[in-house]
């Protein structure tokens, strides 16, 4: 779809919701727009995740930042020993892009893990950051840089240095390195509002229960700071399901709908977290969650809504200096085949030349 797809969804939707973080968020831990299951008998409590180190979710963290006496919930992916990557949004105070000061008395952003459900197992640290950094082009939800106008999603990247070390036994996550296209299945994990898709939103999110869930990628806007062009920066998604199939019936896109005990959504609370492929046989980040839409007539967080997030290939530098080196990026299949043939071939070349 064309520039600006996040403005023309506002048209269509009426109603485009921020899914966790400030201006959007209602203090004290109970946002209004995790992962939501399908229709019975899928439900919520299936796509809990048992929070063990054996768990491929073992890195994904929730995340709570306090300031002005407020507390919010957000998600997130551990890349480093002391990394996590997760929204702008939810580290910004004034919904203008105002970094929360980690100086200032009474504010603070820390970052729960959940590589066990033993009370008292290190698994189960809460630390407290040290450093929390925003991607520079972000300024605020909706909000696009100067001269471009619409409604922009794209940039809402924050990086967060822990303390310390996390746990030992939170994986961490590495890059795929790969631009993400169309008709990519996601596996999606967060701590947020849940629900299914009849009902929608029932479930509050929680610091301690991650649940996961999949779909498929529709859409995308490119670099707003390009006038919507150049490399893909912000990826979309509906949630389909009992005769819903928003972007088809818009005719935007029409993407595989998954299995009902597969196919998800995401809610309050689960902005910042992964979008996961799979990759040389693990979890590889590809991508975050960020927000969310409600087309009129639809109960939010059921069938029919879309939601998407920021699709982390296009913010390869920026990742690389915010974790100072710490997040590693793997080459696509296609790519590293590619390169292992040429080190076979500069290996048979040395062996030639020690022959002669």
């Amino acid at each position: 779809m064309g520039p600006n797809t996040a403005k023309k969804l506002f048209g269509m939707a009426l109603a485009f919701i921020a899914f966790a973080g400030t201006a959007h968020a209602t203090p004290g831990g109970t946002i209004t727009p995790l992962i939501t299951s399908g229709a019975l008998p899928d439900t919520p409590a299936a796509h809990v995740d048992p929070n063990t180190a054996a768990s491929p979710f073992s890195g994904v963290v929730s995340i709570n930042i306090r300031y002005d006496g407020l507390s919010y919930i957000c998600s997130g992916a551990l890349v480093g020993k002391r990394q996590v990557v997760s929204a702008g949004h939810c580290v910004d105070t004034n919904g203008k892009g105002s970094l929360i000061d980690l100086n200032k008395p009474g504010n603070d952003v820390r970052v729960v893990f959940n590589a066990s459900s033993t009370p008292g197992d290190p698994g189960r640290a809460v630390v407290t950051a040290s450093k929390v950094q925003m991607n520079p082009n972000y300024a605020g939800f909706g909000n696009c840089p100067a001269g471009v106008s619409g409604f922009c999603v794209n940039d809402d990247l924050a990086v967060i240095t822990l303390g310390q070390d996390a746990p030992p036994s939170a994986k961490i996550y590495k890059l795929a390195g790969q631009q993400l296209q169309a008709n990519t299945r996601l596996i999606m994990a967060g701590y947020g509002t849940s629900g299914d898709g009849i009902k929608g939103y029932t479930i509050s999110p929680d610091f301690r229960i991650k649940r996961t869930g999949q779909n498929v990628v529709d859409l995308f806007d490119a670099d707003d700071e390009q006038g919507f062009s150049g490399p893909n920066e912000v990826w979309y998604a509906d949630f389909d399901g009992n005769g819903h199939d928003t972007f088809c019936g818009w005719g935007l896109a029409c993407s595989a709908q998954l299995a009902n005990d597969h196919e998800s959504g995401i809610g309050g609370g689960d902005s910042g977290g992964p979008s996961f492929i799979e990759q040389y046989g693990e979890l590889m980040l590809i991508a975050t969650n960020t927000f969310g839409g409600t087309p009129d007539g639809i109960v939010a967080g059921a069938f029919g809504t879309y939601f998407g997030g920021i699709a982390l290939n296009s913010y390869l530098d920026y990742l690389a200096r915010a974790t100072g080196g710490a997040i590693q990026v793997v080459p696509e299949p296609a790519s590293a085949a590619i390169f292992a043939l040429g080190l076979l071939a500069l290996a048979a070349a040395l062996r030639r030349g020690r022959r002669h």
